[in-house]
C-alpha cells in the first residue's frame, strides 16, 4: 500500500473508531452525543440541509438547526452561540455533551420553577454612570440612553404586576460588587443588566445587532474568549440551565419585538453575573456606532420598543418556568 494511501486508510479507521454509538440519545466514550439519534428519542425527525452542511431536527412545534464546523445552532430561530463546534462526520452530526448539558438540554426541557417561589421582583441594572460614561459616540453616552431604557422596562414591568429594584439611582456609579450584592440583598428573583455596544475600527459601523450574553458554565470558555476555560475558580453558578432559558426568552423577544439584527445568545463571565444568586442576563441592545441601531437608541419610540421587548422576555420566562410548560 502506498504511504499516501495508507495515512489515509489509517484516518479513516481513526474517524471511524472516534463516532459515537451506542444507546440512542447517549453520549459515546468521547463525550460526543449524536444529533439524529437524540433527537429521534424526543420525536424530532432529522433532516439534512444545506449541502450536507446543516441537520434539521423537526418536530410539531420545534426546529433546532445545527450547522457543521460552526461554534453556533439555532432553536426555534434564535441564534445560540457555544464554545465546542458542531461535529460532522459523514452524514452524522455531533455536539458535545458539555454543550449538550449546559445549553441544548436546558432550552429543550425548561426547569420549572417551585410553585412557592414565582417570580415576583425583577433587578434592572442601568448599565454605567457617574464617573463611567460607558461607550461615547459623539456627544453620545451610553450611560444615559441606559438609564431610560431601565426607566421605560421599569413602569412596564410595574403595569404588569411586578416589582423592580433599580441598582443605580440617576447619574451614580455602583461599583460591580455592589450591582450585584444589591440585587442578592433585595431577594430579586431575576436580574437584567442593560448596555449598548459600540466599536471602532474601518468597516465598524456595519456592525449592528442585538446580543444577549447570560454567565459561561463551569469548565467551558466564553463565546469570545478563543478558548479560554477561565481555570478551575470560575464555577458558573446553580442557575446554569435558568440562566440560558431567560436569556433566550429575552433575545427572542427582542429580535422579534424590535428591528435588530440577531447576533446571538452568548456566554461571559461578566462579574456582575458570576456574585448573583439568581438567573440572570447582559443586554447589548444595539451597537451606538451603527446608524441603523442608533434609530433605536437614540429615539424615544425606539427606546420604548427595547424596553417593552426586553420586558416581554422576562414575562414569556416567568410563564415557561412556572408552569413548566415548552412555549
Amino acid at each position: 500500500m502506498r504511504p499516501v494511501v495508507l495515512v489515509l486508510a489509517l484516518l479513516w479507521s481513526w474517524c471511524t473508531i472516534a463516532a459515537p454509538a451506542g444507546r440512542v440519545g447517549a453520549p459515546d466514550p468521547q463525550g460526543w452525543v449524536d444529533l439524529a439519534r437524540w433527537g429521534a428519542a424526543r420525536g424530532l425527525a432529522p433532516r439534512v440541509a444545506g449541502k450536507g452542511l446543516q441537520l434539521d431536527l423537526v418536530g410539531r412545534s420545534t426546529k433546532i438547526s445545527f450547522f457543521a464546523d460552526t461554534t453556533r445552532f439555532a432553536f426555534d430561530g434564535t441564534d445560540v452561540r457555544i464554545d465546542i463546534p458542531v461535529r460532522r462526520m459523514g452524514d452524522r452530526f455531533f455536539l458535545a455533551q458539555r454543550v449538550m448539558e449546559s445549553t441544548l438540554l436546558p432550552l429543550a426541557s425548561p426547569p420549572r420553577r417551585p410553585a412557592s417561589r414565582p417570580i415576583r421582583l425583577v433587578a434592572l441594572n442601568a448599565g454605567h454612570g457617574g464617573k463611567d460614561p460607558g461607550n461615547i459616540d459623539g456627544h453620545r453616552q451610553e450611560k444615559l440612553y441606559t438609564m431610560m431604557v431601565a426607566g421605560e422596562a421599569r413602569r412596564a414591568l410595574e403595569r404588569a404586576g411586578l416589582q423592580v429594584v433599580m441598582i443605580r439611582q440617576g447619574d451614580s456609579f455602583v461599583e460591580l460588587d455592589d450591582r450585584a450584592g444589591k440585587a442578592n440583598r433585595a431577594h430579586a428573583d431575576l436580574y437584567v443588566s442593560l448596555h449598548f455596544n459600540a466599536i471602532q475600527g474601518a468597516g465598524a459601523r456595519e456592525v449592528h445587532g442585538i446580543e444577549t450574553y447570560c454567565l459561561t458554565p463551569a469548565g467551558a470558555s466564553s463565546t469570545n474568549d478563543n478558548g479560554n476555560h477561565g481555570g478551575p475558580w470560575h464555577r458558573g453558578n446553580r442557575f446554569d440551565r435558568d440562566n440560558i432559558v431567560l436569556a433566550r426568552q429575552v433575545h427572542r423577544a427582542v429580535v422579534g419585538g424590535t428591528d435588530l439584527e440577531d447576533r446571538g445568545v452568548r456566554r461571559a463571565r461578566f462579574k456582575e453575573l458570576t456574585m448573583l444568586d439568581m438567573p440572570g442576563v447582559f443586554v447589548e441592545g444595539g451597537y451606538m456606532t451603527n446608524a441603523e441601531d442608533g434609530r433605536g437608541i437614540y429615539t424615544p419610540e425606539g427606546r420604548t420598543k427595547l424596553a417593552r421587548a426586553i420586558v416581554d422576555g422576562v414575562l414569556a420566562y416567568k410563564r415557561l418556568v412556572e408552569r413548566g410548560g415548552a412555549e
